[in-house]
């Protein structure tokens, strides 16, 4: 009869100290076995948000490769140097000198706009909550413009890629197609047009914006 009873004892003693295990164990991580939300949360913000992610000022850009043969060294080294201009503007948040880039008569191509003049470039440039300044420089706006989270403005994309080299298609002496090139990064390439350039009475004016 006592070894019946100290059987039921140990027993007893049994349940209570493996049922407190298991309660030490359900508490020390979510019960479905997945990480927390929250911190994934947290870790799509960081690597997302430029602010966390300093654009490099000035751009590091070099001259890649020249497709023709129709355009001089001089015509060259003139759509690299307004290419500077250019993103240097954008390292700034600002394009200030994109109106003395564009044509006066010929206007501007931008993306799903289609072509701009002069005028309405400018008026746009002016605007808080125009084109240039929701797709090049504020990501917050082009997130609430788009309804979706994430989003890459232009600046975004060079901050994200370090050298750019710039490739030159001529089209012919008074043409040019340019190409950005991201050497470490080249899946961004897909978020730019490719800016084009030409040539009138002696001056080279930017005609489609990347």
């Amino acid at each position: 009869m006592k070894f019946q009873n100290l059987r039921i004892s140990f027993f007893v003693l049994f349940l209570f100290v493996f049922h407190h295990c298991q309660i030490q164990t359900s508490g020390s991580e979510p019960s479905d076995g997945k990480s927390n939300p929250q911190k994934e949360t947290k870790d799509l913000n960081s690597s997302t948000n430029p602010e966390k992610k300093e654009l490099i000022c000035p751009i590091p850009l070099v001259l890649g490769k020249i497709y023709g043969t129709s355009i001089s060294k001089f015509d060259q080294t003139v759509i690299f140097s307004e290419l500077r201009i250019l993103l240097s503007d954008l390292c700034e948040r600002k394009f200030h000198h994109l109106i003395s880039l564009v044509h006066p008569s010929k206007g501007l191509y931008v993306d799903a706009k289609g072509y701009w003049s002069v005028e309405e470039v400018k008026n746009d440039l002016n605007d808080p909550y125009g084109y240039f300044q929701v797709y090049y420089f504020d990501q917050e706006k082009l997130d609430q413009k788009k309804g979706s989270f994430g989003n890459l403005t232009v600046r975004d994309v060079f901050s994200f890629a370090k050298q750019v080299v710039v490739d030159i298609f001529v089209s012919s002496s008074e043409e040019v197609e340019v190409k950005f090139r991201f050497e470490e990064n080249p899946k961004l390439e897909r978020y730019l047009i490719n800016p084009s350039f030409i040539k009138v009475e002696g001056h080279w004016y930017l005609l489609r914006m990347f």
